[in-house]
């Protein structure tokens, strides 16, 4: 009899126990799966993204190859040509130089520029002078000269701020 209980409750147990562990096993593999699904989302997210950026790098090395033609400088062969590209040539890098040369080379710095304001007003607005000069005319101190080749057309823009005891009397704009 002894043996028929045991074998009973080995009967019983072991279906049990082997019911559990596949339960158990089942939910491991519904985690397995259920992460495996999220990492192909993401995957599949990220390849997309390398697509896209793939495409912009393209449309940008495109544009770059297209400034590079348009851009580029041809020295011609014919002296004449040659001279004459040179010599224009200078005058955009003289006047590029001259631009950058302060903010007295700004329209809208110029624009600020008014009667009364002080030598140290105009040097804040406008940088300072390239030349200051003594005027002969008993009305006018001093005059802050501003100059440069502004739009590269071989002749210089000058820009004058004529003073009278420390404050702006008048003023010429080069623009």
């Amino acid at each position: 009899m002894k043996f028929s209980v045991i074998s009973v409750l080995l009967l019983i147990l072991f279906p049990l126990y082997t019911f559990a562990e596949k339960d158990s096993i089942n939910r491991k593999l519904d985690l397995i799966l259920e992460k495996l699904g999220g990492l192909d989302d993401r995957v599949s997210t990220l390849e997309q993204s390398n697509q896209d950026v793939k495409s912009e790098i393209k449309q940008v090395e495109r544009k770059v190859e297209e400034q590079k033609k348009e851009n580029s400088l041809e020295v011609p062969r014919d002296p004449e040509q040659k001279s004459s590209f040179l010599s224009n040539l200078r005058k955009q890098l003289q006047s590029e130089k001259d631009k950058s040369s302060g903010p007295w080379a700004k329209k809208n710095n110029w624009a600020g520029i008014r009667k009364n304001l002080t030598r140290y007003q105009v040097r804040m607005a406008l940088g300072n002078p390239h030349e200051v000069k003594k005027s002969l005319d008993p009305r006018i101190d001093d005059v802050y000269s501003y100059t440069g080749d502004l739009n590269a057309d071989g002749k210089e823009e000058e820009g004058l701020v004529n003073f009278y005891r420390n404050r702006v009397v008048s003023f010429t704009s080069p623009f």
